[in-house]
């Protein structure tokens, strides 16, 4: 399948196919945090509107935050 690519194209397909995965990845677990609609939100703009630093962002600084906000509320803490 790929015996015709250079050396330049497996590049090319690595440089979008990286994130455009790790977009998805994000996107999906954003959807699946029990956030309230405003992080969710600002997450997902930044996600989408910072293509491969946004993603990145997302998985060093907002799981921890949204997991910790929503630990947070239900032993009463809030």
């Amino acid at each position: 399948m790929f015996s015709g690519l250079a050396g330049w194209h497996v590049l090319i397909l690595m440089v979008w196919l990286v994130p455009l995965v790790l977009w998805i990845v994000a996107l999906v677990q954003i959807a699946q945090s029990k956030s309230e609609a405003g992080p969710t939100i600002g997450w997902i703009a930044v996600v989408t509107l910072v293509p491969l630093v946004g993603p990145i962002l997302w998985f060093a600084l907002g799981r921890r935050r949204i997991r910790g906000a929503g630990t947070d509320r239900l032993h009463g803490d809030a």
